[in-house]
């Protein structure tokens, strides 16, 4: 039946709020991975996000403030930025969100009782993917990094919620580190050991993409370096897409730590080079820099196997969310993953995905209403379609994952 501009906006709300989401790409591991899984209060203030803004707003020295223990960085990022200050940066508003979505009152209490509070009301990894609606995830897993990846050791997780990805960044980093890494993990010296050791972690993890960070320095090393190509090769030989994370610049303030990197330049005109030098490869691609934004769209409309996702770290504001959002969709429809949380912290997924929710119903909304204004008909399982497709459809099919 279709919908009237009376009930399309709440008919539209409901089925945003009710549908479930495939979250492509995190930074979280289930819970009995102890060393690296990361919930509670502590942790949620301890983000980098909110220690980059810590740092640069207050006079506190770096070393010293990292020199702290979690609750007393805790305490002092609460004290700066939510007590002494207006809380409105999308870091600080996040936080704020999900103390509402816990009936967590912040009136009248301090730093301590709101800690003591916010544990007791997030007892496990489900009672936060039930809150976020969040169905399934894939985490990122270094395949350099062996205490990370002792994780599929183990048996004693669900993998069918916590997905596997290959994140190749140390092969750009310390590529003759990484190199001796897949020699000692396979016995062998010969020159191809990177994708015998990858085949290796291919086998017991059973990833859904390779993932690598770049910025036009180091960018050219997937066409010039012949490690590389191998590594394409057998990803198309495996039906595996490679995430492309374009734009970074580590270490802009070095004291800063995990907090301190920034954005680096990047030529799309490469990427371009790259989709048509690898046509059988299938590349999902997100950049950091705003001023990357419309020449990326234009070439997800040329090249079939480049799927755009996401809205990453920086670019993951409400202003910026809102322009590129409406320009996605005015070049592309529907054709594209439109977010991922990308949350270090499991608490995290409450925010993200409420606040891109927020987002996102006005603009699909004006969409739709325009449709019914032009007499194409708009009913109830055309919208469950779209938002299907927008929150997992569109990622599991690109990744050729149920």
């Amino acid at each position: 039946m279709t919908l009237s501009n009376d009930n399309l906006s709440n008919k539209l709300l409901n089925i945003i709020n009710s549908t479930a989401i495939f979250d492509l790409h995190t930074h979280l591991f289930p819970p009995t991975h102890k060393t690296f899984f990361l919930s509670g209060f502590k942790n949620l203030l301890n983000y980098h996000y909110l220690i980059a803004e810590l740092l640069t707003a207050t006079d506190i020295d770096a070393s010293t403030f990292y020199s702290y223990n979690d609750e007393k960085k805790a305490s002092i990022i609460w004290n700066e930025l939510f007590e002494k200050r207006t809380p409105v940066s999308e870091a600080c508003a996040g936080v704020l969100t999900i103390l509402k979505e816990l009936n967590i009152e912040i009136k009248n209490q301090n730093f301590t009782a709101i800690c003591n509070e916010y544990d007791k009301k997030i007892h496990s990894d489900k009672n936060i993917l039930e809150l976020s609606n969040v169905s399934s995830l894939v985490m990122t897993n270094n395949p350099f990094d062996l205490d990370e990846w002792s994780l599929f050791d183990n048996n004693d997780w669900d993998k069918k919620i916590y997905l596997a990805s290959l994140r190749l960044d140390d092969l750009i980093l310390d590529y003759e580190g990484s190199l001796e890494k897949a020699k000692d993990q396979t016995s062998n010296d010969e020159a191809n050991s990177i994708v015998t050791y990858l085949e290796k972690c291919y086998l017991q993890s059973n990833p859904v993409y390779a993932a690598v960070s770049l910025n036009s320095a180091t960018f050219n090393t997937l066409l010039d370096d012949l490690t590389w190509r191998n590594i394409l090769e057998w990803l198309q030989s495996k039906k595996l897409p490679l995430s492309l994370m374009l734009g970074v610049k580590r270490s802009v303030n070095k004291d800063f730590g995990l907090a301190g990197d920034g954005i680096g330049d990047m030529n799309l005109k490469e990427l371009s080079n790259l989709c048509n030098s690898f046509p059988k490869n299938k590349f999902l691609v997100t950049c950091l820099s705003l001023n990357d934004q419309h020449e990326l769209t234009v070439l997800a409309r040329k090249h079939p196997n480049l799927r755009i996702f996401g809205f990453w770290w920086f670019m993951n504001q409400p202003t910026l969310i809102k322009q590129i959002l409406k320009m996605r969709i005015d070049m592309l429809g529907f054709s594209f993953i439109p977010q991922h949380s990308d949350a270090r912290v499991s608490d995290q997924l409450i925010y993200k995905w409420s606040h891109f929710k927020k987002i996102l119903h006005p603009i699909l909304l004006e969409y739709y209403q325009d449709l019914l204004n032009k007499n194409f008909p708009v009913s109830e399982a055309i919208l469950q379609r779209d938002i299907n497709n927008l929150f997992s459809g569109n990622a599991k099919n690109f990744l050729e994952i149920n």
